[in-house]
């Protein structure tokens, strides 16, 4: 049987109607919410839901008040008659948020010198829309019936939230407007939103289907809808990439929005449903943040992750999403220098701020290098082990359709996914989520090679070891590739591997001249290809010390260097190229003294100009030693 996570706590959320009352000229408010709930056991008689920062006025069900207690975090409610399983029952709490409160989760600014107007709205990720009305604060309980906001601000105001806005009503005496949002499909509570100010507004429109247009529509203020058309310019491109049916097909809600309101000083977003949050600052011009968010409305909106456990289910999906963006957008190379960037910052992490796994971070860690970047290389490998690696959308993209269509509106669980990409894949996947997902770190692997003639071939010897740190598998079982340059033409050979150290044999037609390990990039790694050397007539290999090493740092902006080693005094080149294989710069060329030594690239060609942005890759020839290595330029 086909498993899904589902919520397992004492009664089930069924739907939120929240009656909001923002005066606007603090952070006060006053509310009414009637939730909806349905009894998961025998007889439930309390149920408790979280509250904070917040005082609770009263509780009613129907006519009958209730009893309640408001213990540190929590509201606790007493019902006035148990509620068998099964049966549903609506509750209204009255309650109020006094001003002077810290912002959290919910945030209110005043007018600032700018001219920008007072704001009021949230941000709730992870658990924080406790803050803002009481609710079962966890992903994994979903209002299956969705959701209504109803806000009444001063009549000089807009407001925006989830789903569509069927109605504005003018309180005349009142000075004020009551505006009547409703979200149909089934939302998470940190995905509710709200936001208050004095917007403009202004749309696009997305054809779907025939028939079948989807808004797009932003809230900014006055002052930024110049800039705000030059930054949202390209954002029906992307609905329109990621709606395809070859990559995760139609979106799923009936409106999309974007509020540039976002009180972030990191510069973040929030994926709030049918309505993102975003920066400011993004209006300056950021479509690798815009589109991250838009594609959570299919990976974390449309598909939740039942726990934070699984935070990566969302953010990891996110980041390999703007990757693919940008694929689509600027071409393979900037993608594959992009997903090196990536690589990069996780391995600073990994290395400086702490090491763990993908799956359940440290509660202060969710927000990290490893959930976002690590959790888009697990998806980018996976796509290689599953074989979807042309440039056309294969397997890959199909088992994460389907994993969508199987859990649309729902929760789910890593679990989930393996087990459907296992079902699209037809075979086993529980090493490659054991070692990526579940255990930390990544392979480092030390590759020697090396030829020896056999007749009227060569046949190549590859040694693979690999030491991946604590808490790392002692061997990934990754399959790889490596790329030998032959005298007059190349050979791809990939093959698995089953344990460290490993050796593997090749026959080839023409001597092999240099290597290169995982031409394609498809895995998260770090490799030294040293100790190259021949065979003699005995059979066993004398190694010689040359090597090339890796560039340090790569991504870089200005500088790097790039360190060697030689074994003796000979001519020697060093010599950098482009992506097409055409020769940028000449690092060396000369006889060069044995030892080990480095040497530096300023980002210019030949004749001192800057080259731009992208993959770079240096090669390394003394005598009959060769080897090539990747660096990433990011002006």
């Amino acid at each position: 049987m086909f498993m899904t996570a589902d919520s397992v706590h004492s009664y089930d959320v069924r739907h939120y109607r929240l009656d909001v009352n923002l005066p606007m000229t603090s952070g006060a408010y006053t509310a009414r919410e009637r939730i909806a709930i349905t009894s998961r056991t025998t007889s439930l008689d309390t149920f408790s839901l979280n509250m904070d920062n917040l005082v609770c006025d009263s509780v009613k069900r129907g006519p009958n008040r209730l009893a309640f207690t408001t213990p540190t975090d929590w509201l606790k409610i007493t019902l006035d008659t148990p509620l068998p399983s099964g049966d549903s029952t609506d509750i209204d709490i009255f309650y109020h948020r006094n001003s002077g409160i810290p912002n959290r989760g919910y945030y209110w600014y005043p007018r600032d010198s700018n001219g920008v107007s007072s704001l009021a709205c949230t941000a709730t990720e992870q658990s924080d829309s406790r803050y803002w009305f009481p609710c079962w604060d966890e992903p994994g309980d979903k209002a299956e019936r969705g959701c209504q906001i109803n806000l009444t601000a001063p009549d000089t105001f807009l407001t925006c939230s989830n789903g569509l806005l069927d109605s504005v009503t003018a309180n005349i005496p009142a000075r004020t407007k009551t505006f009547w949002w409703t979200e149909h499909y089934p939302i998470a509570t940190y995905l509710m939103t709200l936001d208050v100010s004095r917007y403009c507004t202004w749309s696009h429109h997305f054809a779907r289907a025939p028939g079948d247009t989807v808004e797009i529509k932003y809230y900014i203020w006055p002052v930024d809808s110049a800039r705000s058309v030059t930054a949202f310019q390209n954002v029906v491109d992307m609905m329109t990439f990621f709606s395809r049916p070859d990559v995760y097909g139609p979106y799923p809600f009936e409106k999309y929005g974007m509020v540039a309101a976002s009180p972030d000083p990191a510069g973040g977003g929030m994926e709030n449903q049918t309505m993102t949050l975003i920066n400011r600052s993004w209006l300056n011009g950021t479509d690798r943040s815009i589109s991250h968010e838009m594609a959570h409305q299919w990976w974390g909106d449309m598909v939740t992750c039942y726990t934070w456990a699984n935070i990566w289910l969302n953010e990891g999906f996110g980041s390999y999403s703007e990757a693919q963006y940008m694929e689509h957008q600027r071409g393979h190379a900037f993608f594959k220098s992009y997903m090196d960037t990536f690589a990069y910052w996780y391995f600073w992490e990994d290395s400086v701020i702490a090491r763990f796994p993908v799956y359940n971070p440290p509660p202060n860690q969710w927000i990290s290098c490893t959930v976002y970047y690590k959790g888009a290389w697990v998806q980018h490998m996976l796509r290689y082990v599953e074989g979807d690696t042309s440039a056309t959308h294969g397997l890959f993209f199909q088992a994460l359709r389907a994993y969508g269509d199987s859990l649309k509106y729902r929760t789910a669980s890593t679990a989930d996914y393996q087990r459907i990409n296992e079902r699209i894949y037809g075979d086993t996947l529980n090493w490659f989520f054991n070692e990526w997902i579940y255990q930390a770190g990544y392979p480092r692997y030390r590759v020697n090679w090396f030829g020896v003639p056999e007749s009227a071939n060569w046949r190549i010897k590859v040694d693979i070891a690999q030491n991946n740190g604590n808490g790392a598998p002692a061997v990934f079982h990754m399959p790889v590739e490596i790329l030998f340059h032959l005298t007059g033409k190349d050979t791809l050979v990939h093959y698995p591997i089953n344990t460290s150290p490993q050796r593997n044999e090749f026959v080839v037609s023409a001597r092999p001249d240099s290597a290169v390990f995982d031409p394609g990039d498809w895995i998260l790694k770090k490799v030294t290809m040293t100790n190259v050397g021949v065979e003699t007539a005995d059979h066993k290999a004398v190694l010689t010390p040359f090597a090339l090493g890796g560039a340090a740092p790569s991504p870089f902006s200005w500088e790097t260097r790039i360190s060697y080693s030689l074994a003796r005094t000979g001519k020697t080149e060093l010599i950098v190229y482009d992506v097409s294989g055409r020769k940028v710069r000449t690092l060396m060329d000369g006889e060069v003294n044995p030892g080990a030594s480095w040497v530096k690239w300023d980002g210019r060609d030949d004749l001192g100009r800057a080259v731009p942005s992208g993959v770079y890759f240096y090669r390394l020839q003394a005598g009959a030693f060769s080897d090539t290595k990747k660096m990433v330029l990011i002006r």
